[in-house]
């Protein structure tokens, strides 16, 4: 086999353990991604709890984000918003039994559309709790069901505002008239050993690259070092052979 060729198949060789290490890598990519959907999916199918309870007089609220809630108090409809553009989410204030306010995403309406009045008088509402939407993420125009911001809110709407807002479940928003809102699942924390693999994987495949270059290299040194000694044995050889024949020759001159 010539050196071109074992330099080649060092590093094909190199190349293909570290397609196969990038797949793993991948792999544990998606396994940690998995994760997390299912911390948050698990979070939001655990039982429902009360959500007046979890809220604090200092206003800091128990650890119930991204959990379904229930709460009950009575909708004031002139505090009412529609955000969003592609599918609009009505936003609508509840009084709660307590004088707090909370407020809740009934649902969607097509573009343009007029929503439905809330229902009056007491109600109970069952639906997940989430924080205030991140601007950037769903800032109006990027996100078709548009960004619930319970700070500016509360600059209009009565207080004392709870720190969040409940999307209703979609029974409940069919109930009202309105298609059910997507609750934005907030991420969660997945297991960190995927991530430490999916690593460790791509370190690997990255050094086995690098193995298969240096192997390359060490081919060529190695053959250059090879063709220098024989280079070197022949010199010594051609050497010792005109020795012997000018030994041979001073012999013959001899008397």
């Amino acid at each position: 086999m010539t050196l071109r060729a074992k330099q080649i198949l060092a590093v094909a060789l190199g190349v293909v353990v570290a397609a196969v290490m990038v797949v793993l890598g991948l792999w544990q990519m998606s396994r940690f991604q998995l994760s997390v959907i299912d911390i948050a999916a698990q979070r939001a199918a655990e039982p429902p709890v009360a959500l007046a309870p979890a809220v604090h007089e200092d206003g800091s609220i128990d650890d119930v984000y991204g959990r379904r809630v229930t709460a009950s108090g009575t909708y004031l409809p002139d505090y009412e918003e529609v955000v969003g553009t592609t599918k609009p989410r009505v936003v609508t204030l509840m009084r709660l039994d307590d004088g707090r306010h909370l407020a809740v995403v009934r649902g969607t309406v097509a573009p343009g559309v007029e929503p439905p009045a809330p229902p009056t008088g007491r109600q109970d509402i069952l639906g997940v709790f989430l924080a205030s939407d991140n601007v950037e993420h769903h800032a109006d125009g990027e996100s078709p069901g548009g960004a619930v911001r319970v700070q500016t809110l509360a600059q209009t709407w009565p207080s004392p505002l709870v720190a969040g807002y409940v999307t209703l479940d979609a029974s409940l928003a069919g109930e009202q008239g309105l298609a059910p809102a997507e609750a934005a699942l907030p991420e969660q924390k997945g297991t960190s050993m995927h991530q430490g693999y999916a690593l460790q994987w791509w370190v690997f495949a990255a050094a086995s690259i690098a193995f298969g270059i240096f192997t390359a290299r060490q081919l060529r040194v190695s053959d250059e070092q090879r063709r220098a000694r024989l280079a070197e044995r022949r010199r010594a050889l051609a050497e010792a052979g005109n020795e012997v024949v000018v030994g041979q020759a001073d012999d013959t001159a001899r008397p």
